[in-house]
């Protein structure tokens, strides 16, 4: 987002600037003039507001030197302004993509269950203990435990278990 806005508003800069100066050498009679075209000036917009300076182009007249003065003041304002924005919101990214990996990768935890073997299942229904059944202890609930299955509890003395 504020990457959009800064490269629109430099955009608009070179436009506007591109024309001024265009203008600006127009007004003095100049033989060794460098910006014969609009899209000429585009390019020296672009090259001054991004501080770059190639140096190929320059405005020889002094109003063409003020165009390119505050040209070159506003590219930097331009670029310079949103910077601190861009460098949070990149800083707030790599903190929050660095806090997230030192975080414990998630794990599917599997409770150990023991198995109990269960005879075929009855038909639901409302004595058989079905999911409609209001079922208190009367009939069992999937199906007949198969004898054998699991040991007698520990509280029950063996001669009462036969």
């Amino acid at each position: 987002k504020e990457l959009t806005l800064l490269v629109f508003f430099l955009v608009l800069g070179i436009v506007i600037f591109a024309s001024l100066v265009y203008y600006a050498e127009r007004i003095q009679a100049n033989p060794h003039n460098d910006f014969n075209s609009i899209p000429l000036g585009l390019w020296w917009a672009l090259v001054t507001m991004t501080t770059v300076g190639y140096g190929d182009m320059a405005p020889k007249t002094y109003v063409g030197m003020f165009v390119g003065a505050l040209c070159a003041l506003a590219g930097v304002l331009t670029i310079a302004l949103p910077v601190p924005v861009i460098v949070s919101n990149f800083a707030m990214y790599y903190s929050h993509t660095q806090a997230r990996a030192k975080l414990p990768k998630k794990r599917r935890r599997v409770l150990p269950v023991e198995h109990v073997r269960v005879g075929p299942p009855q038909p639901p229904g409302p004595k058989r203990g079905g999911p409609n059944a209001n079922n208190r202890g009367s009939g069992p609930k999937m199906g007949k435990l198969v004898a054998g299955t699991f040991p007698p509890p520990s509280h029950i003395s063996p001669m009462l278990s036969s």
